[in-house]
């Protein structure tokens, strides 16, 4: 008769630990509030309140102008002509930028694009050191 009560217990004990423990492991998702709307429903309510907050206006950023060519030097003899454009070599029928280099003197670069004509030439400043060192004067 012992054992028989001592084995009813202990099944009580378990099944009333099960309980407690299953009632424990509830997660919150389950202890939720029954009224509340299902959660694809509020999804689409914060869905059309940010439809209705004005949004911020985009602003545009000004993109920088591209920087001007610079003709920095050309090389000007019977058998090449070569400009230096933007630190790249360049010989008539070569480009830059889209442009093509279509002509070329001593101290000018002629190029085309799209019908547009750019006259680069060189540094003024540039041709008289030329010239002192050509000639040898201080």
């Amino acid at each position: 008769m012992l054992r028989i009560v001592t084995t009813y217990l202990a099944v009580l004990l378990l099944l009333s630990v099960g309980f407690f423990g299953v009632g424990a492991l509830a997660t919150a998702a389950e202890l939720r509030d029954p009224m509340q709307p299902p959660p694809f429903a509020l999804k689409k309510l914060r869905q059309a309140e940010w439809a209705k907050e004005p949004r911020p206006a985009k602003t545009r950023t000004a993109t920088p102008a591209p920087k001007p060519l610079q003709l920095t030097s050309i090389l000007f003899s019977r058998d090449r002509k070569i400009a230096i454009i933007d630190d790249q070599m360049l010989k008539v029928g070569d480009r830059i930028r889209g442009m093509t280099l279509v002509a070329l003197s001593r101290d000018r670069a002629r190029l085309v694009q799209n019908g547009k004509v750019v006259e680069l030439s060189l540094n003024p400043e540039l041709a008289v050191i030329r010239k002192r060192a050509v000639e040898g004067k201080p």
